[in-house]
């Protein structure tokens, strides 16, 4: 299998090896949204400024740099997908970026997961193909626990909800079959994403501090696939 030939060496092609497209000022942390009405809303603020960018074939993908009484904070979009988000924290890293907060929403397969609560992935069912390039070939991956421990330590002193739970991070958006979801939750996976498990691999890799959370999008449950499937049989028969 492909997927199963990772390689702990250097790669032709690094980030660090060249003069990564764009500039600007940079700061210690970076908070990455997938949710782009949250950058718009950001870029309003009155000590926003845009502090740099990255460019790439897509365009130009600049950062905002909110400053506070002495202290910066970077905020920028997060390319949706394993891949386009991995290659982004890996230009941000080499810019000489060294927090990455990482937010955006997931579909939930369990509907016991409450609407209000942040959702912390603490390991993801490795469904893409990016993780393979990261870390050794496996079916699940496990995010840091240092890294889960400053953020619920975080999130307590704020008196924010939050769960632990397990994604299942797939790049086939559309290809989520009834089939799938019974035996995703019955491998223990609440929620569904596209970069959980890449990002989880990268940040073992580059040995970087990522913090990623999830706020809940959509139900995905059995119960509406399974009636969804029931309707089609349905209309076919008559």
């Amino acid at each position: 299998m492909l997927l199963e030939e990772f390689e702990n060496v250097p790669a032709v092609i690094e980030p660090t090896d060249r003069s990564i497209r764009g500039g600007g000022e940079i700061c210690d942390t970076i908070i990455l949204s997938f949710n782009g009405e949250i950058v718009e809303r950001v870029k309003q603020f009155e000590d926003v400024y845009e502090g740099g960018y990255l460019t790439n074939l897509n365009g130009r993908l600049p950062w905002y740099i909110y400053e506070k009484d002495g202290s910066k904070v970077a905020v920028a979009i997060a390319t949706i997908g394993a891949p386009m988000v991995v290659g982004l924290l890996e230009e941000l890293k080499a810019r000489g970026f060294k927090n990455f907060i990482v937010l955006g929403s997931c579909g939930v397969l369990d509907q016991s997961i409450q609407a209000d609560k942040i959702i912390l992935p603490s390991s993801a069912l490795r469904d893409e193909g990016t993780s393979y390039h990261y870390a050794p070939a496996s079916d699940e991956i496990a995010y840091d626990e240092t890294l889960l421990l400053t953020m619920e330590e975080a999130l307590n002193k704020s008196c924010i909800e939050h769960i632990r739970t397990k994604a299942w991070t797939t790049d086939a958006f559309y290809r989520e079959t009834a089939d799938k979801v019974k035996r995703r939750l019955a491998a223990g996976a609440t929620v569904v994403d596209m970069e959980a498990s890449a990002i989880m691999a990268w940040t073992q890799f580059r040995q970087a501090k990522v913090y990623q959370f999830f706020i809940r999008l959509i139900m995905l449950t059995i119960t509406i696939m399974s009636g969804m499937q029931d309707m089609k049989k349905e209309k076919q028969m008559l």
